[in-house]
């Protein structure tokens, strides 16, 4: 295609975008955009609410704040110093990022979505703290109908909360309820966006895992329309089909997880995402500085009904922190799904597994993910040499390439014929065949790009003066700039098939491109795509010598054997024709001396 009409394209494409973006808005007006049939303001509570009071849990490696309205977590600092936030002086991360009660982590609700003999009158219930030992909360509630007793604790784990609930009736009639326990957050839609290729490290989703399956869900699940679907309740709330084997709220580096232990009934899991805007001053969410969203996820076990006397107990198990995979092994019930790796998961798995042995070995994060790169470049280059081989034969062919397109440029079917028939004679393989190896390697590329952009393991990880952060671009763009050389090398070293305005084009595009890419995504995949890079140019380098040496030796030994099989009519043909000698070359000066 000329270079006239790839501008012609782009330009139109670029007024098709124009247009959509800022003429479409002016012609025809700005529509008010459709509400999700949800009331942020769902919960009931007493119209006279007793003072707050806190209660401290200090767990392995996390300090945990309580507030007897609700019994809920009010706050979840994490202690260790690799998680921390602020631009000045550094402080320990707060994982929880809601502030209305009734959309706390941890929350437990008793009521049931309607009817009568309800078990409790509110939703937001003012409990009493009635002990505590720093490692331990115990919350009672109490009327005429019914005593709560509510019991959060350390398990002596990592992250890791115990939550119990003993509902007794204390009525003189059957009463019902419906246990239900949640984890949240909330975070704005500018916080979740990523850009340039770097995925936002507070993009999150909603998981819920069940015997049946595994759903992971983000806003767009919860358009308005989307709550007339069947999967969705007559609370709103999305249902995933099974009994529940956890519920979760995960951004890439952190999660909130609910496991249910123990109680009647087996629960299903459900969540729910709210999108939140001030629709009073703002017709356009996107022109709301403060729009977001609310995540929810959820464990409802049944209704249960209570006889007068009555008692039961629910058990659930939380996790809230970062989701380092050994951690994750150790909660169980396959909370490990809450790392999204993709499509490609079981290669990640398996590579990330392969990394924590690297790790382990030398006690290096930045090192650990070069020795991956090698050993994925080395088992995978059975498939990149004929790649090389395809790319090198196809130099060699140029020439008579181009008189070709020269004599059929105007004949389509017959060129395709004589490329074949040429490509046949000499033995090189189809192109369009030839890039297959490549495309056999870009699942575990993927998957290993994945690996390493979910890896809360390089967090806040230094790796040598210039990568004080392996999440995090590096300092002073050396990373980006190392890059963008580099693989300007390899572009000359291996300039791609095409006419030399494209291949011009080419040999900077492709290192502006890595340039750009490197200036936002974190340093653990530069070092990646650093190491992979020079791997590729050694192998490269050392396998087109390999195959000028083959061809070179392979050219001697045919002069030499026709000289000893047939001297005669070789001395006649360097005599007798002239047109000969040249073939015989330094061949045949060997055989003589």
């Amino acid at each position: 295609m000329e270079r006239s009409n790839i501008a012609k394209w782009l330009f139109l494409g670029l007024a098709i975008i124009l247009f959509i973006q800022f003429g479409k808005p002016l012609l025809f007006g700005e529509s008010a955009e459709q509400l999700q049939p949800l009331d942020v303001n769902d919960s009931t509570a007493p119209a006279e609410r007793a003072p707050a009071e806190a209660c401290v849990i200090d767990g392995d490696r996390f300090k945990a704040e309580l507030s007897t309205r609700g019994g809920s977590v009010r706050h979840l600092w994490m202690t260790d110093p690799k998680y921390t936030t602020g631009n000045g002086e550094r402080r320990p991360m707060d994982l929880v990022t809601t502030s209305l009660e009734s959309r706390m982590p941890l929350r437990t609700d008793l009521r049931l979505p309607g009817g009568n003999a309800q078990q409790v009158p509110f939703d937001d219930l003012d409990w009493k703290l009635a002990a505590q030992d720093g490692k331990s909360c115990t919350f009672t509630y109490s009327d005429d109908a019914t005593r709560l007793t509510k019991v959060v604790a350390a398990t002596g784990r990592p992250y890791e909360l115990s939550l119990q609930v003993t509902v007794e009736n204390l009525a003189q009639e059957p009463r019902k309820h419906r246990f239900a326990v949640e984890q949240t957050a909330w975070r704005t839609q500018k916080e979740t966006e990523g850009h340039l290729g770097l995925i936002s490290e507070w993009i999150t989703e909603t998981v819920a895992a069940t015997d049946q399956t595994t759903e992971r869900q983000h806003p767009d699940a919860f358009e308005p329309g989307d709550f007339k679907d069947k999967e969705f309740t007559a609370e709103r709330w999305r249902r995933t089909p099974g009994n529940a084997r956890f519920v979760a709220v995960s951004s890439s580096y952190f999660s909130k997880i609910a496991i249910p232990l123990e109680g009647p009934g087996k629960p299903v899991a459900e969540t729910q995402i709210e999108e939140i805007w001030d629709t009073s001053k703002f017709q356009q969410k996107a022109k709301d500085p403060g729009h977001g969203h609310v995540y929810r996820a959820r464990l409802a076990f049944p209704e249960h009904e209570l006889a007068p006397g009555g008692a039961v107990t629910y058990k659930a198990l939380s996790f809230t922190g970062p989701k380092e995979r050994d951690l994750l092994g150790a909660v169980g019930n396959g909370t490990s799904e809450v790392i999204n790796l993709g499509w490609f998961s079981p290669i990640a798995k398996l590579l990330v597994s392969y990394l924590y042995v690297l790790y382990r070995a030398v006690g290096s994060w930045g090192w650990a993910i070069v020795l991956l790169t090698i050993t994925v470049r080395l088992l995978l280059f059975p498939l990149s040499i004929q790649q090389i081989k395809s790319a090198a034969a196809m130099r060699k062919l140029k020439p008579e390439m181009d008189e070709l397109n020269a004599k059929y440029k105007d004949d389509a079917t017959q060129r395709g014929l004589a490329m074949q028939e040429l490509w046949r004679k000499n033995k090189v393989a189809n192109p369009v065949i030839g890039c297959f190896p490549m495309l056999l390697q870009m699942p575990v590329w993927f998957a290993l790009y994945t690996a390493l952009q979910t890896a809360v393991e390089l967090y806040h990880t230094p790796f040598g003066p210039v990568i004080p952060d392996l999440s995090a671009p590096g300092k002073y763009f050396i990373i980006p700039i190392v890059l963008g050389a580099s693989s300007f090398i390899q572009q000359k070293l291996m300039p791609p098939q095409g006419d030399p305005a494209q291949q011009k084009m080419m040999l900077y595009l492709m290192p502006g491109i890595f340039t750009a890419m490197m200036l936002f995504l974190p340093a653990g995949l530069g070092v990646y795509m650093l190491t992979n890079t020079w791997l590729g140019i050694g192998q490269q380098v050392l396998v087109e010598r390999y195959l000028k040496a083959r061809d070179e030796r392979a050219g001697g030994i045919e002069v030499r054997e026709i000289a000893n099989a047939e001297p005669q009519s070789a001395m006649k043909k360097t005599q007798g024709d002239d047109k000969s000698a040249p073939a015989l070359g330094k061949g045949k000066a060997r055989v003589r001396g």
